[in-house]
């Protein structure tokens, strides 16, 4: 693998540090952490997704450095979530495409629930969506849960440490 140096241009160094901003400045709002209806939401949501999933492969891709933690992720063949990096590529496809199979639950659609602390969302039959942390705020999609503290901020701080040399500004 070449080393990131050569290989990458001053398009991609942009696209990154766009990306990059673009996120701190979502996260940084504090929406995602409110517990009162916020209209906005589910958009920033969606938007810190598609720019973490294209970071995520771009690390992966280009630095060798994939986010592979798998603390608090169930695997799952089916959707290919094995570790963050597949986590976090499972809720982007799910929450960009209305008719995703991921949102899916037999004949349940499920998607953009979230629940603030430690608790239980929903039960469905076997299936039980909770949180299993008082500090966090959990988003649901199909069956997978998304912590916004340990999946969501570790994966973007993780990010930010892998591209800070390549940084325009």
């Amino acid at each position: 693998m070449q080393h990131l140096k050569t290989l990458m241009n001053n398009n991609l160094k942009s696209e990154i540090t766009v990306s990059i901003n673009r996120t701190k400045e979502l996260l940084d709002s504090k929406i995602l952490w409110e517990t009162k209806e916020n209209k906005f939401k589910q958009s920033v949501l969606i938007e810190v997704l598609i720019n973490l999933k294209d970071l995520l492969i771009k690390s992966d891709k280009h630095l060798g450095k994939r986010i592979s933690c798998t603390d608090d992720i169930i695997p799952d063949d089916k959707l290919k979530i094995y570790d963050l990096t597949g986590l976090i590529s499972n809720f982007r496809d799910a929450s960009c495409h209305n008719d995703s199979f991921r949102r899916k639950y037999g004949s349940s659609v499920l998607s953009f629930n979230s629940l603030s602390g430690k608790g239980v969302l929903m039960q469905i039959g076997d299936l039980v969506i909770e949180s299993k942390y008082e500090d966090d705020i959990i988003y649901n999609m199909g069956t997978n849960v998304l912590y916004l503290k340990r999946h969501i901020e570790k994966a973007f701080i993780e990010l930010e440490i892998n591209f800070k040399p390549y940084l325009l500004f």
